[in-house]
């Protein structure tokens, strides 16, 4: 399609099998399309678009592709056994009209339901597999244990139960790798090499930012990369604005010193471990991102025991939340091993010192800069010391002039479409 100027704007599809749960992934896809709309011609298929994930988008020009009727994924252990929410996806993916000749490239965000288009997509077209993390809940334990560790059940039932999807999920990546001009990559070199050691490829540690896979001589895909996240700084700004100020000033919490973590309550968020770090630092832990109710009474009993009170914060708007990050002592988390880790990026953007586990994407994107600390997960004592570093105003003035720079230097929006231009190989 002609672009401004007499020149040709890449066509782009981009597909994710669902934006049901509109969380950090979700978001950060939307938002790399309000990012790129005026660059790039983009298409969007989807077997599932909330009117919420819309609205985001409602002012961006492009073309949808989707299912006549809502999708319904089926749920349940029988299900997880035969693997029919795959089996769902592509048969309804057969029924959604994408013309392929509007596209020069596919760019598939991994959920559960995208690789199920692949057998559709014309073999001349280029794909980048953009798989952020490969499906937590198929290849670790992580996501199956109570907020205190245990595992729901027997982790051989776990293993067993999801077996078939797991095949599923090889099955359709080795499709993909068998394309000419295919590439996988995930969102930070830790999860580059967790993809390479899960489908058989090579990692080299010294990959750039996008930068395209090395291919055999049939123009195969040899070894993954990775593709980073960045933030929208118009989102993000260095002073707080009124409506910011307004909408944190309504959460009553302008008297309490606290620390902030971001994700829905969990054992793989950490969220009891960032609780137990607080005991005899006077702080409070505000936690956004929900999470099951029979885990926040767990979580609330054992505030009471080592007296630090928590708050679960509703539903709230970006403005809340800024002005929460920026009144924050620290932005925590002991995730364990988070695949890339946006919440420190976005508290560095507003001055917000973070302090995360020294695991993971965290110490991919955190190491480069000193605004903040890693800290080894059972280090207690040096967890406490980061808590008052945090609140030292001169180490503190110093660290947010160093994130908020780093930030916007290495994590902006053009950062990420070249970085995809050159995943799609286009210079």
């Amino acid at each position: 399609m002609p672009a401004e100027g007499g020149g040709a704007k890449l066509r782009v599809l981009i597909v994710r099998g669902s934006f049901g749960t509109l969380g950090g992934a979700e978001r950060e896809l939307l938002q790399l399309i309000r990012n790129a709309h005026q660059r790039w011609t983009i298409g969007l298929a989807t077997l599932e678009l909330p009117e919420e994930s819309m609205h985001l988008i409602h002012d961006v020009n492009l073309t949808m592709h989707t299912p006549d009727q809502p999708v319904n994924f089926p749920t349940g252990a029988l299900h997880e056994i035969r693997a029919s929410a795959s089996k769902r996806a592509q048969s309804i993916w057969r029924t959604v009209d994408i013309p392929w000749d509007m596209y020069d490239v596919v760019h598939l965000s991994v959920c559960r339901g995208t690789l199920e288009l692949l057998p559709c997509i014309p073999n001349h077209l280029p794909i980048h597999y953009h798989c952020l993390e490969p499906p937590r809940w198929l290849y670790e334990d992580v996501l199956h244990r109570h907020l205190d560790g245990r595992p729901k059940r027997p982790l051989w039932i776990t293993r067993r139960l999801f077996s078939a999807q797991r095949r599923c999920d090889q099955r359709f990546v080795k499709q993909l790798l068998r394309r000419k001009n295919s590439s996988i990559s995930g969102n930070s070199p830790w999860i580059q090499s967790w993809v390479a050691t899960l489908y058989g490829l090579a990692s080299d540690p010294s990959k750039t930012n996008g930068e395209p896979p090395q291919r055999n001589e049939m123009g195969q895909p040899i070894e993954a990369t990775h593709v980073m996240h960045v933030i929208d700084e118009t989102l993000w700004p260095e002073q707080p604005t009124t409506p910011e100020q307004e909408a944190f000033n309504q959460l009553g919490l302008q008297h309490e010193p606290y620390v902030i973590t971001v994700g829905k309550i969990s054992y793989v968020k950490g969220t009891l471990e960032t609780l137990e770090s607080l005991e005899g630092t006077g702080l409070h832990l505000v936690h956004v991102g929900g999470g099951n109710e029979d885990d926040k009474v767990i979580l609330h009993q054992k505030s009471k025991e080592i007296n630090v009170p928590i708050h679960f914060m509703p539903r709230i708007s970006q403005e809340a939340f800024v002005g929460l990050i920026r009144h924050a002592v620290a932005m925590v988390s002991h995730a364990h091993n988070e695949p890339f880790g946006l919440t420190p990026l976005e508290a560095m953007a507003v001055g917000t010192p973070a302090i995360m586990v020294d695991e993971g994407g965290f110490h991919d994107t955190m190491s480069p800069v000193q605004s903040g600390r890693l800290i080894t997960r059972d280090d207690s004592s040096a967890w406490k010391q980061a808590y008052k570093d945090a609140q030292n105003p001169e180490l503190r003035r110093a660290w947010a002039q160093q994130g908020r720079e780093y930030v916007l230097t290495h994590f902006n929006q053009e950062t990420q479409l070249r970085a995809l231009e050159r995943m799609f190989q286009i210079t």
